[in-house]
């Protein structure tokens, strides 16, 4: 089995009779999931005429349909393409241009959005059926491509095989045992993201119920966890932010709940105890990236002690990692560097970039711009992106370490670190904060809470406060607009 196609088609025949998804008060069992895709592939190959390789972009929240499609596509050969509904209509349109899809297919709120690059456009209802199943995926073909968060300019779409995304739930398998035939998983995380679609994938290859909500109103969900008995979940630690400051939260009855693994952001120890002792379920933490397939990488919960709290686990079944210096040599346990990363659920490249895939899959490794280091056991430790780092003097700075550290000041709603021009020391490290509503913190206060908790050279030299911090669609900082008005007029954008 190393299509998603033939991962549909052997839960069918294995127990057609269990239940698949539940949406919205609605159920289907994997054989009428099994079915309805087939008939849907059936009509989009002899009614629309798409070939295998064909891109079809997806553009909706949450929904049994999206996950029909997914198997669709596949049994029909051709790539499925999500995109990012949070992100506006003018970046859709860009986003639709670069890919060049035969078809977008949309939720009734997004055919707006969706038609207006000028591609055939329909909404899942709109979308023909009839005919048997086309069984053109072909093991080794490009099945989906998610776009990369796109922090630096336009989203890169990572194409991903059928086995890619097959592999990675293998190996989550492996780490998570509560995942079970039978189970039932919650499906939270947009499906334009493999935290929503992969986990769903994921959670299916071991023949658990789907339990998709549209999108998160924490309210809603936790509702949803409480009375669909939620076994196992992917959060990512906003939403466990959200959870756990319910106050329903406190006598909520979270006895089905087994396992919540969470990543995609780093987490304060703080919220990783309030949402232990909320939830009262084992934890995992994972780490990865699009281009790997999502998570490489997983601490389980019994790691969830001292210092390995800050680490994202060892790499899982079959995955390699490596840390190597700016020349691409070897560096011993301990010692910082970049993360590479070689295994199974590496992507096929780059839709359409051929430099930009040459640049990131070097010497058979994906160099994945993250810094960190390895320690003796194997455990890997992130300290921050490799742009991100700030050379002050002659020491590396990693703001992430700085960021985890300000975090714990109980005025600090969010936090960024970044570089700055310094003519002494070519940059200067600058806190650029946010605060809770009616918080008197002053720069002055907060550097001097830091000096017994950072080194000399790690603490601010500087600090602003500002209204919030600039983030892209997906969620993610936007450091170089925090960094643009403190380097206009450098050539470059370190000193």
């Amino acid at each position: 089995m190393r299509t998603i196609a033939e991962l549909i088609r052997w839960r069918a025949e294995r127990h057609p009779d269990l239940e698949a998804i539940w949406y919205e008060g609605k159920s289907q069992t994997y054989a009428e999931l099994n079915d309805s895709s087939s008939k849907l592939a059936g009509g989009l190959v002899a009614k629309l005429g798409l070939q295998p390789g064909d891109r079809v972009a997806i553009l909706d929240k949450n929904c049994a349909a999206y996950m029909e499609l997914l198997f669709a596509l596949d049994k029909a050969g051709v790539v499925a393409a999500p995109i990012n509904w949070r992100l506006t209509a003018n970046e859709v349109t860009l986003i639709i241009q670069d890919m060049k899809p035969k078809l977008v297919v949309t939720g009734a709120e997004f055919k707006t959005t969706g038609a207006a690059a000028g591609i055939p456009t329909m909404t899942f209802g709109e979308l023909p059926r009839g005919g048997d199943d086309p069984r053109r995926d072909v093991d080794g073909a490009v099945s989906t491509q998610f776009c990369t968060s796109g922090t630096t300019g336009l989203p890169k779409g990572a194409m991903l095989t059928g086995w890619n995304m097959l592999n990675t739930g293998l190996c989550l398998a492996i780490e998570m045992p509560e995942l079970r035939e039978g189970g039932r998983s919650l499906v939270a995380m947009p499906m334009f993201h493999l935290g929503g679609a992969g986990w769903a994938i994921w959670s299916m290859q071991e023949g658990t119920t789907l339990v998709i909500v549209r999108e998160v109103v924490p309210d809603a969900l936790l509702k949803v966890i409480v009375e669909q008995k939620i076994e196992v979940a992917l959060l990512v630690p906003a939403v466990m932010l959200f959870l756990t400051e319910l106050p329903q939260s406190k006598s909520a009855d979270f006895s089905a709940l087994k396992h919540i693994t969470y990543g995609t952001a780093p987490i304060s120890p703080d919220l990783l105890r309030r949402s232990i002792e909320t939830f009262k379920c084992r934890f995992s933490q994972i780490y990865g990236l699009t281009e790997t397939t999502g998570p490489f990488t997983a601490l389980t919960h019994e790691h969830h002690v001292g210092e390995k709290l800050l680490s994202c686990g060892r790499p899982m079944y079959g995955a390699r990692a490596k840390i190597v210096d700016a020349n691409g040599k070897d560096l011993p346990p301990g010692e910082i560097g970049e993360i590479l990363y070689q295994g199974e659920s590496l992507m096929v490249g780059y839709w359409g970039r051929k430099k930009e895939t040459d640049e990131v899959m070097r010497g058979g490794w994906f160099h994945s711009g993250d810094a960190g280091y390895i320690d003796k056991e194997g455990f890997i430790f992130i300290k921050d992106r490799i742009k991100d780092m700030i050379v002050s003097g002659s020491e590396n700075v990693y703001p992430a370490e700085i960021e985890a550290t300000l975090a714990g000041h109980s005025d600090i709603v969010e936090v960024a670190v970044i570089g700055v021009p310094d003519e002494r020391w070519g940059e200067s490290v600058k806190a650029v904060v946010v605060k809770r509503a009616g918080s008197k913190l002053t720069a002055e206060a907060l550097i001097d809470w830091t000096r017994d908790k950072l080194a000399g050279y790690k603490r601010p030299r500087s600090v602003d406060f500002i209204d919030a911090l600039p983030r892209n669609a997906s969620g993610k900082m936007l450091k170089r607009k925090l960094r643009e008005p403190y380097w206009a007029g450098y050539e470059r954008k370190v000193n």
